[in-house]
């Protein structure tokens, strides 16, 4: 599933998320894939230039919220990674 994702730092990512069930405390226990960054204006734009990954796993401690993207921004998601 597409969501935004709030992290404590204020950074707005764009992803597909997925709950890794079989996680250590303390450990990584969110997937997400195909990420972008969303600014403040809500322009999305690509993330983590410095790598070909796909695939990344991050603390649900990190994250604030997660939320349904707004439909403009779901389009503009779709383009970027297509």
């Amino acid at each position: 599933m597409i969501k935004c994702l709030i992290f404590i730092s204020g950074l707005v990512l764009i992803a597909k998320i997925e709950e890794l069930e079989e996680a250590e405390l303390g450990d990584p226990n969110c997937q997400i894939s195909d990420v972008c960054v969303v600014n403040s204006d809500g322009e999305v734009s690509s993330w983590l230039n410095c790598t070909d990954q796909t695939e990344l796993l991050v603390r649900s401690e990190n994250i604030l919220t997660i939320v349904e993207p707004k439909k403009d921004i779901l389009k503009s998601y779709l383009e970027t990674i297509s």
